[in-house]
């Protein structure tokens, strides 16, 4: 069995695979037709966990000191979250199972990221994606 995690984002999603029966984890950011593809060539009956931050209680940022930046926060934000929807729109398509997951609001360092799993990498979306399976 594979477990597939995905941190979504509008550049490019951490994604990362769990292969529980060689206990190998890898780690990766792709574009959004990269994941496409990728998860087109890997197929079912993988198990997929996207996380979707959109499921979280809503805030908003206009009580942030500049007002710009508040507005900027949300729209970053709000394009992630669509980013998340368009992957599990895309896993459905693609006829491939997935689960969507409430974000931790506490966020794995790089440092113990590295510690658990021997890969050393300071991307956010990475650590992420692989915490959403890693050891399931």
């Amino acid at each position: 069995m594979i477990y597939i995690g995905i941190d979504p984002d509008v550049t490019k999603s951490g994604v990362a695979c769990w292969n529980k029966s060689t206990l190998t984890l890898t780690v990766q950011c792709l574009k959004f037709f990269e994941l496409f593809t990728y998860l087109k060539d890997v197929g079912g009956p993988n198990r997929i966990f996207i996380e979707a931050g959109w499921l979280n209680k809503k805030s908003n940022y206009h009580g942030a000191k500049n007002r710009q930046y508040g507005e900027r926060i949300a729209n970053n934000v709000g394009r992630n979250h669509e980013v998340g929807m368009k992957i599990a729109e895309m896993c459905e398509f693609l006829g491939l199972k997935y689960e969507l997951y409430k974000p931790d609001s506490a966020k794995t360092t790089p440092e113990y990221f590295e510690r658990l799993t021997g890969i050393k990498t300071k991307s956010q979306e990475k650590i992420d994606a692989a915490m959403l399976v890693f050891q399931r």
